[in-house]
């Protein structure tokens, strides 16, 4: 190897030392260590060590890639090259002497000479050429290298060899495997991972572990977690994939269900990483996508598979079902129909039905005639059905037939037109390969195209073939009932109904015979409801429209229809619940342009399987009842008592329900399935009555149902939803009432109120909402329970004072136990406001407040202020205009002045007996308190002391508020402020000691003076009165809580507070005896 100086490089280049987690890091020799990078250049013995030593292992794995190893080698890779080399030869220099010192030291112990191998001659050949090679690429300024040298691969390091340690420990955990013990096995192996978590082998066998233990999940998290050990083995990450997705078919949308495609999109995605050609993984990922709702991310990966394998018949139909499936098909199908024209033309040509993964069926022709009909190219459609269905059929010969193109008498069902072209030969094919031949489904397809192009002779030819109502109808279209709805549609539009309805009745009828493998769908109910519209059924089209309803609650054709049909009736209540109609179908039709998540959507193709006659057949879980609400009846009046009778009926088992559990549910030891049944059954009686109109203002009941915003300004919207917004808004105008109605009206309708609903009396109605209420908020559910309450709040049929009342009595301890002060300070504010203002209002709303374990935001917060602000004002208001009328009676004003004053101060009746309320001073001067502002706090204290100057808490108020803005930085005469605080706080320690007191009251009176004197560091005044404290139990002595509670300790004993103060002064004062004997009188419990 030539010097450094030879090489013209640094002699002390960085070297590349071992850092943490396998990572190479640079270095540098510098110093004293000079003459070790000088000798670096002999191995161990004396031996040399080259760079094919530190390469040999890379080599070794790129011998694959030796073809793409290109000649260019660049100066910065030659002197990268040139300092690893050197590092290696340090590190082994470094290893080969302290191998010599070890040796030496054990032959001199033992008497024996070492000796080390001699050098190879091979590698000292090699490294010349190395050398010689890397000095001429560095010379030539980037030029062609002398010898190509192999590129070290990209990615990961392989992981190391297991140890013995590990082998054993995994023969130990393979034998408990063996032997079923999977506990101990688990441990062994979590014991193996926690040393070496590289290990492969050990995260394979933690798999199989808990696969048979039944926990798929971590058991395909162990797969995962293996796989990325050994990341380019692309058959293990499709096998971990697969695994993944054993079961989803079964499984019920959900987390669960996403999880797992999740994961095994994300085995499908690395091993495309590793191998970006391998045709399984990338079809596995676009079925993935595809089962997910992605369908542009699935048919991207469609199509990159069919790059590469154009003739695979199960992915062109995924493709194409996909292209089918996005939002805009047009955009996607073109390229899905090309794909299945190249399979049909290969598969033509090689006169064969076999393709690549399965072979091509008249379900696969069906498929393909679905993009000519998004297209709408109805010739198109009509030429590739009949050239297509006369090469399955054996015919492909006759290309005469393709001539005639807007005449079908190739697929009668006889001879009579045949024989009239020339080139027919009848005898050639049989009669099954021309009209018998033709799949039903496919003759519907050529009636439904020619009824488009506007040949009505050809479409009735093929009509009269498809009769619904000859005696073997259901037997003739039992497999294929879709085309009936082709059919009936396509006649409809040709204003054909009474034959239409024919055909969807049949429909209904295989559905009944089916036995639940097919279902009558919101589709067919709501085309032949349009059926009986036509032909002047209204009530049957009602029963349709609401049957399409039930059947998916976010039909929106089926309620724009049922709202045509409602606004031409004259009632007024026909109006109302159109216009409810027509704000549902607005809000699902937002919905659904809002709406970016995939919809549920079919797993993809794969190979056929023959269905076992022995399997038994999945059952379907029954449709849980929805939470919209459904349109009344208002045509088929017999129908609509029977509703009505329905419904009482279950009210009636819902209210038995209650009234049995209602002491079950209240006890303390009642069960969770006792407080679910009974909240199941109040439920329903809650959601029952407020669905019923009369119970409710109109502006109150369509807010209820989230119909109450405006329709107009919506000019962004689309045609569709104009149209709607536009009989939103002419329902809503005639449905308004007219100016000066709406006060008339509402007591009309309080006077036809009845007295009670469903058999149950609206005072049980009224039990039933708060009750409820109150077992939503126990159990959590604060806002559903706030709901109930406004829902009993809004009702016409309670408005009554008392029961108002009682609503928010009820509503307010919704919120205080809920601990939500918000809604307390709100719901105080009807108290203060509307219900009874005064003394009791003002301290409900400070007790409410007070309960609430929460901090005091909303108390302090600018809405409370503000309002008891207005209240404040409103009162110095009247009481001055007042004491201005009585100023002018008594200076003996006269009488227009007189009658002036009367007339500007309101109502005087109601004002006599309004006057300045001490609590409501008291509150506000609390709340500016609170948020640090004692100046403007003093100003309302003082007014409310003018008023009741003995008052205790006032003065207690007024003492603190100057005690702590004295001990503010702004605050100007210190010595001022403490004076008049003392001053307040002894008036009310004098007031609190004063008459006939309970012992708590006088605790409270010496402890609030301690906590006075401690807060300005005069601990040896408040120690005086923390002793008062315990002295006043003194004489109570060790007696029972009962005893204290006769001799007026209550429960507001202050004993340990004081106890605990007095030991921290004495502690913070050095007193460590005196702390030690007042925490062993008092403190021990």
């Amino acid at each position: 190897m030539a010097d450094a100086d030879e090489m013209d490089i640094d002699p002390h280049p960085p070297a590349l030392v071992a850092g943490e987690n396998g990572i190479y890091q640079h270095d540098t020799i510098r110093g004293g260590d000079s003459a070790a990078a000088a000798a670096a250049a002999a191995g161990p013995g004396g031996a040399p060590l080259y760079e094919d030593d530190i390469y040999a292992e890379v080599e070794d794995d790129d011998d694959d890639d030796e073809d793409d190893v290109t000649s260019e080698v660049s100066d910065a890779d030659s002197d990268e090259l040139e300092l690893r080399a050197n590092t290696a030869r340090f590190d082994a220099q470094k290893e080969a002497f302290v191998a010599e010192q070890r040796g030496s030291d054990a032959a001199a112990a033992s008497g024996m000479s070492v000796q080390f191998p001699p050098a190879d001659p091979t590698k000292t050949t090699m490294a010349t050429a190395t050398t010689t090679a890397t000095s001429a690429a560095v010379a030539g300024g980037g030029g062609k290298a002398a010898a190509a040298r192999p590129r070290r691969k990209l990615g990961p390091r392989k992981a190391a060899r297991p140890t013995p340690d590990i082998l054993f420990r995994l023969s130990l955990a393979s034998d408990a495997y063996d032997h079923k013990d999977y506990e101990g096995t688990i441990t062994m192996l979590s014991e193996i991972i926690r040393i070496n978590s590289e290990t492969h082998a050990a995260w394979t066998l933690l798999s199989n572990v808990h696969e048979d233990l039944g926990d798929r999940e971590k058991a395909t998290m162990c797969r995962m977690t293996a796989a990325h050990l050994v990341p380019k083995n692309v058959a293990y990450w499709i096998t971990t994939a697969v695994y993944a997705l054993d079961g989803v078919e079964d499984m019920e949308d959900g987390p669960e269900k996403q999880a797992a495609l999740d994961r095994a999109l994300t085995c499908y995605s690395q091993a495309l990483v590793a191998d970006k050609r391998n045709i399984e993984a990338r079809t596995g990922k676009a079925d993935v996508l595809m089962m997910q709702g992605h369908s542009s991310l699935a048919l991207a990966q469609y199509q990159r598979a069919l790059e590469f394998r154009p003739l695979n018949i199960r992915t062109v139909r995924n493709m194409a079902d996909v292209a089918l499936d996005a939002k805009d098909p047009r955009r996607t199908c073109e390229s899905a129909k090309a794909a299945y024209r190249r399979v049909i033309d290969h598969l033509q040509t090689a006169g064969t039905f076999e393709a690549e993964e399965g072979r091509f069926a008249w379900s696969d022709l069906r498929i393909y005639l679905e993009f000519f009909a998004v297209f709408e190219q109805w010739q198109a459609a009509a030429q590739e059905l009949k050239q297509i269905s006369r090469w399955m059929l054996g015919r492909r010969d006759e290309l005469y037939w393709d001539h005639w193109l807007d005449d079908d008498r190739e697929w009668d069902l006889h001879d009579d037109r045949r024989i009239m072209v020339p080139e027919y030969v009848p005898t050639r094919f049989p009669q099954d390969s021309y009209g018998q031949g033709l799949p039903v489904d496919l003759r519907a397809k050529l009636y439904v195209y020619r009824h488009k192009q506007g040949n009505e002779y050809e479409a009735a030819m093929h009509l009269r073939l498809l009769d619904p109502t000859t005696e073997t109808a259901v037997d003739d279209f039992m497999d294929f009932p879709d085309c009936l709805k082709d059919i009936g549609n396509a006649l409809l539009e040709g204003e054909k109904a009474d034959q239409a309805l024919l055909y969807f009745q049949l429909y209904r009828r295989i559905a009944d015979a089916a036995d639940g493998d097919i279902v009558v769908d919101a589709d067919v109910l709501v085309s032949q409801g349009r059926c009986h519209i036509a032909l002047g059924d209204k009530a049957a089209a009602e029963e349709c429209f609401i049957a399409a309803i039930e059947a998916d609650e976010d039909n929106i054709d089926a309620r724009v229809q049922l709202a045509n049909m409602y606004e031409g009736e004259q009632q007024q209540e026909g109006r109302e619940e159109a216009f409810l109609l027509v704000r549902e179908a607005m809000n699902l039709e937002a919905k659904k342009q809002n709406e970016t998540a995939p919809g549920k959507r079919r797993g993809p193709y794969k190979p056929r399987k023959p269905r076992d006659p022995n399997k038994p057949k999945k059952e379907r879980p029954p449709k849980p009842p929805g939470e919209r609400r459904l349109p009344r009846r208002l045509i088929n009046a017999e129908k609509r008592k029977q509703q009505d009778i329905e419904m009482t009926e279950v009210a009636s088992k819902n209210y038995q329900v209650m009234q049995e559990l209602r002491d079950q549910v209240y006890s303390s030891g009642s069960d969770e399935q006792t407080k679910a049944a009974w909240m199941r059954a109040a439920k329903g009686l809650v959601d029952d009555f407020r669905s019923y109109k009369q119970f409710y203002p109109w502006e109150k009941y369509i807010k209820y149902l989230g119909y109450g915003g405006n329709v107009q300004g919506q000019a962004s919207l689309p045609a569709r939803n104009m149209k709607l917004a536009a009989m939103a808004e002419r329902l809503q105008q005639n449905l308004a009432p007219a100016e000066g109605e709406e006060q008339g009206t509402t007591v009309a309708a309080a006077r036809v109120v009845p007295q009670m609903h469903r058999g149950i009396p609206f005072n049980k109605w009224l039990d039933i909402f708060l009750d409820y209420a109150f077992c939503l908020v126990r159990a959590g559910q604060r806002r559903e329970a706030y709901v109930v309450c406004h829902a009993a709040r809004d009702s016409t049929v309670w408005m009554a004072t008392d029961t108002t009342f009682l609503i928010h009595l009820a509503w307010a301890s919704c919120a205080v136990y809920a601990g939500d002060e918000e809604t307390c300070v709100a719901i105080a504010r009807y108290f203060m406001r509307d219900y009874m203002p005064g003394t009791d209002s003002y301290r409900m709303f400070s007790a409410m407040c007070r309960v609430c374990q929460t901090p005091v935001s909303w108390y302090t917060s600018g809405p409370a202020q503000k309002f008891i602000l207005r209240q404040i004002k409103t009162m110095d208001n009247i009481i001055m205009k007042k004491m201005k009328k009585e100023a002018e009676m008594a200076d003996g004003g006269n009488e227009n002045g007189h009658d002036q004053i009367v007339a500007t101060s309101g109502d005087s009746d109601n004002d006599d007996g309004i006057a300045l309320d001490v609590c409501l001073l008291t509150i506000y001067g609390h709340i500016l308190f609170t948020t640090t502002s004692y100046t403007y706090a003093l100003s309302y204290l003082a007014r409310a002391a003018s008023m009741d100057p003995h008052n205790c808490l006032i003065n207690l108020s007024m003492g603190l508020a100057y005690l702590h803005y004295a001990l503010k930085r702004q605050a100007t005469n210190r010595q001022y402020l403490l004076t008049q605080a003392f001053a307040f706080l002894f008036r009310y320690y004098r007031d609190r000691l004063e008459g006939e007191v309970s012992r708590a009251q006088r605790q409270e009176a010496h402890f609030n003076m301690a906590r006075a004197y401690s807060l300005i560091g005069l601990g040896n005044l408040a120690n005086d009165y923390y002793t008062r404290v315990l002295d006043e139990v003194a004489e109570v002595g060790e007696e029972s809580d009962e005893s204290k509670m006769v001799k007026g300790m209550g429960n507001e004993d202050l004993t340990i507070e004081a106890a605990y103060n007095i030991r921290t002064m004495c502690f913070l004062l050095g007193d460590l005896e005196g702390a030690k004997a007042v925490a062993e009188r008092w403190l021990v419990l």
